[in-house]
């Protein structure tokens, strides 16, 4: 046995091992958060269980004291809760994942066609570049809550379909596959970009290697197609353990929260153990085939012209701006309502229209952006030191390129793979039912702290992506380092997107406060045909506020010359 196979082979012991690891902990972590919750949440349940049920149960103030295998409100055995929306969820995930590579593929060959026919002129040529760059970004960076509502809650409002339609499942499916899609896409970009260029569109090296790569890509997303099916089940019929995990989350049901979400644990856990052991076993006989690797040119190019690059640097700071002068630019004050001019149409006054509560649609929109920018830079600025150390150690270690110096990182990284193992949103839920929201002025202090610690272990694997594609030719800390205006950008965009999914579920930002996320659900989507204007503006300023930071942070990663374009994807785990 060679050397290289040894490696594999450890590698697939050691990942196999740290998923067991993973699981431990998680499970320990789990039974520890038991013991958190606290006096006052459980006083508030009571409360809300004599209002609601018939035969009012006393709960014990000592969570150990309680039934875990079963519901506090309708005593339903867990497992058996669990176990009826099991199956439906790994087809759905399943199904979802088919047809995002599937798209993804397609896609491809799409882009591959249009680049044979615009290699000339070389202004057409620069364009494409220019657009393929603009719609693939945009098209990672929009909420699967905002492409949900628009897509499919408005067709089946305006259309009148019934939940029970076939074309419902249809819709809700490509949703649901849209946007791993388009990742799959930005990550087989990458892969093109690193082998050396073929004059034929149909290459079977080529789309073999692809379809590999972008299969082992789309098990590792399991975090964000089990995200986007929780949002996309929300408006239809389908059966899944998403809406549930909603449900109790409100209620404060307790064991129905821990066990889904020990579910999904398990889930994502073999699904990415999977992924890695497929990636291992596929790396190790791809190298044996080939007889060289590409050149370094070969491998990064700059591609995006330097004037998008500024432009998208030059939004950023625009989004920065108009949070920071919200005040001074809003027309109206956010909660300032106008009965006599509730739902009203864009006007002189109302430059957007407004609301069911007659407010200026405009003016909470501003403070909307403020509120969303303020809490991800305060978010970022809580872990961003740790973060940057976290990622510098593991580095460091990793400068031992063989299987101890692997084994030392996945170490150092175990706390992080301990919380990815949790997809983030399931992750906020949790901490959110637990903990609740608590608003200090203009600041929704737990809320923040919350999506900090959602963010860390993520930011912690885009300084770890960046190590291990940096540009060639630099020391071990100069990779961290030039990595970490990439990091902002990413970490701010994705606490952005925290910040709003959360809101828009109802447990992040309280009312009256606007929050762009919050402003698309509950009214703005029960009167979606009545004022169709109260969800399109909130989802027309939130889908460009998070592309422009997602933007940036792509055009920066390829001006510095990095190899990868999965950073944004850790967002998503």
């Amino acid at each position: 046995m060679t050397m290289k196979s040894k490696r594999a082979v450890i590698a697939a012991v050691r990942k196999a091992v740290f998923a067991g690891i993973v699981l431990l902990v998680a499970w320990v972590v789990l039974l520890g958060l038991r013991g958190t919750i606290s006096a006052d949440t459980i006083n508030l349940m009571r409360q809300e269980m004599q209002q609601e049920a018939t035969e009012p149960q006393v709960i014990s103030l000592n969570p150990w004291d309680w039934n875990w295998s079963k519901s506090l409100w309708t005593s339903q055995s867990v497992s058996g809760i669990v176990g009826e929306r099991l199956w439906p969820t790994i087809g759905y995930i399943g199904l979802t994942a088919l047809f995002s590579l599937v798209l993804a593929l397609l896609f491809l060959l799409i882009g591959k066609l249009i680049s044979k026919i615009t290699e000339k002129p070389g202004w057409l040529a620069k364009t494409r570049v220019v657009l393929r760059f603009l719609v693939i970004s945009i098209a990672i960076s929009a909420p699967i809550f905002v492409w949900e509502t628009m897509a499919v809650v408005y067709p089946w409002l305006w259309w009148g379909v019934g939940g029970e339609s076939p074309l419902v499942f249809v819709i809700a499916a490509f949703s649901a596959s849209a946007l791993p899609a388009w990742l799959l896409v930005q990550h087989g970009h990458s892969e093109m970009a690193k082998l050396p260029e073929t004059n034929t569109i149909v290459d079977g090296a080529l789309w073999r290697h692809l379809t590999a790569s972008m299969f082992i890509k789309i098990l590792k997303l399991i975090g964000a197609i089990i995200i986007i099916g929780m949002f996309v089940v929300l408006s239809s019929s389908l059966s899944g353990m998403g809406r549930t995990l909603v449900d109790a989350v409100n209620r404060r049901d307790f064991p129905i929260i821990f066990g889904i979400t020990w579910t999904f644990i398990v889930i994502a856990v073999l699904v990415k153990l999977a992924a890695e052991l497929i990636e291992i076993a596929y790396n190790h006989f791809r190298n044996r085939e080939r007889k060289e690797e590409p050149a370094a040119e070969m491998v990064a190019g700059l591609k995006i012209p330097r004037w998008l690059f500024i432009t998208c640097l030059a939004l950023v700071a625009v989004s920065v701006i108009i949070a920071v002068a919200a005040p001074l630019i809003a027309t109206h004050g956010y909660n300032e309502m106008t009965l006599s001019a509730r739902l009203s149409k864009p006007s002189s006054e109302y430059l957007l229209g407004t609301d069911n509560l007659g407010r200026d649609i405009f003016s909470r929109l501003l403070f909307g952006i403020r509120e969303d920018v303020f809490l991800s830079f305060i978010a970022v600025g809580i872990i961003i030191i740790l973060a940057v150390g976290w990622g510098i150690l593991a580095a460091h270690l990793r400068k031992s390129n063989d299987w101890q110096g692997d084994t030392l990182v996945d170490l150092v990284m175990l706390p992080r793979d301990v919380l990815c193992a949790c997809p983030w949103l399931i992750l906020l839920l949790l901490f959110v039912s637990i903990v609740g929201i608590q608003t200090t002025g203009f600041i929704t202090i737990s809320l923040v702290l919350l999506v900090s610690l959602t963010l860390l272990p993520r930011v912690a694997g885009i300084m770890q992506e960046a190590y291990h594609f940096a540009p060639p030719g630099r020391s071990w800390l100069d990779r961290v380092l030039i990595a970490l205006p990439v990091l902002v950008l990413f970490a701010v965009a994705g606490g952005i997107l925290y910040v709003s999914a959360t809101s828009f579920l109802g447990f992040g930002v309280p009312p009256p406060i606007p929050e762009l996320g919050g402003m698309l659900s509950g009214p703005a989507r029960r009167y979606l045909l009545q004022a169709p204007w109260m969800a399109l503006w909130p989802s027309a300023t939130l889908i460009p506020l998070i592309s422009i930071w997602v933007m940036s942070g792509d055009a920066l990663l390829e001006r510095l010359g990095f190899r990868t374009r999965g950073m944004w994807s850790k967002i998503w785990e």
